[in-house]
């Protein structure tokens, strides 16, 4: 277990790195804030698509493992992102109504953003160290697995935290990143990938793809700088969301991925994502939405803080007992 706990650990590094040099960035004001968005933007919108579509392609057309390719494991990944994400905001959800939180005091906003863990920009740089060896799939499997985590946020997220369908428009919900998607799979399932996925197209994917990750988590560093100023912390709602995200969550996101029958390769994605801590995308939604803004980004800050001793812990337990993530 000592040495689970310790590949876990050190499987982690490079995310806090990259959360560290962003800090640091943003003290020596050498990133200012005002620059944010167009960084964002430029790695969401352009990077992040890009890299899903590298990878999908990757994994499912140039170098196709037979085990993800076909209908049923595509169906049982992307099942399993939706259930992952409709177990985390139940949980946030009940924990909310224990702390007697309702619309206006940060009901929805606190749902959300302790219900939905960092899919994609935490998860990445973990998957990358543990499974790093030639021909491993587990980086095609996660992109299928988060097409149904994108489902849930883009869809039942905004619902949830506009109040209603009235505001839920179609461009709201078909973004970059979903559409990159829904396109990849689809090229992939009709057989027109083929003729899409050329060296050129994929090496200029690739290496468009390549910018998301660290751009994402370094600018997120800079904004965990920014959200240790000027806040009234909330220490009740704080140790509400570290149990419900980072305690409750992962528990039964675990025992969901021991119970279910699926393919061992997705329920080596489903144990390290129940340990991941809370992401972005739902206080940008807030933010959106007349949510509340400052509750997310407390949890978001204390989260991904407690992870550090956390993420490693849930997933030597989840290697030990649902599938092992360190033999491949």
């Amino acid at each position: 277990m000592a040495q689970l706990i310790l590949n876990s650990f050190l499987s982690t590094i490079p995310v806090f790195a990259f959360f560290a040099i962003g800090f640091w960035l943003r003290y020596k004001k050498v990133i200012d804030p005002q620059y944010d968005a167009v960084i964002t933007r430029l790695a969401m919108d352009v990077g992040y698509p890009c890299l899903i579509f590298y990878n999908i392609m990757k994994y499912m057309v140039t170098e196709a493992d037979p085990r993800i390719t076909t209908f049923a494991f595509s169906g049982q990944a992307i099942a399993c992102g939706f259930l992952e994400m409709a177990i985390g905001v139940t949980v946030a959800w009940l924990v909310a109504k224990v702390l007697r939180l309702r619309i206006g005091t940060g009901l929805r906003t606190f749902t959300l953003t302790a219900g939905v863990q960092n899919y994609v920009f935490f998860v990445v740089p973990i998957v990358h160290m543990l499974f790093s060896g030639a021909g491993d799939p587990s980086m095609g499997v996660l992109f299928i697995h988060n097409m149904g985590c994108e489902l849930f946020v883009w869809s039942l997220g905004v619902i949830l935290m506009c109040g209603g369908l009235g505001n839920l428009s179609f461009a709201t919900l078909f973004r970059g990143p979903l559409l990159a998607v829904c396109f990849s799979i689809l090229l992939a399932w009709s057989g027109l990938g083929e003729y899409v996925a050329l060296p050129p197209v994929m090496k200029t994917t690739e290496m468009l793809g390549s910018i998301a990750t660290p751009i994402c988590l370094i600018i997120f560093g800079c904004s965990m700088f920014d959200l240790t100023r000027n806040f009234t912390w909330q220490p009740r709602m704080l140790i509400a969301g570290v149990v419900a995200r980072l305690g409750i969550a992962p528990a039964l996101i675990l025992l969901a991925a021991w119970a279910l029958p699926v393919d061992p390769l997705i329920k080596r994605i489903m144990v390290i994502e129940s340990a991941i801590p809370s992401a972005v995308i739902p206080v940008i939604i807030a933010k959106r939405f007349g949510g509340r803004p400052e509750v997310g980004t407390q949890i978001l800050l204390v989260t991904t803080i407690c992870s550090f001793i956390t993420l490693p812990i849930w997933l030597a337990l989840g290697s030990t007992y649902v599938a092992n993530l360190f033999v491949h």
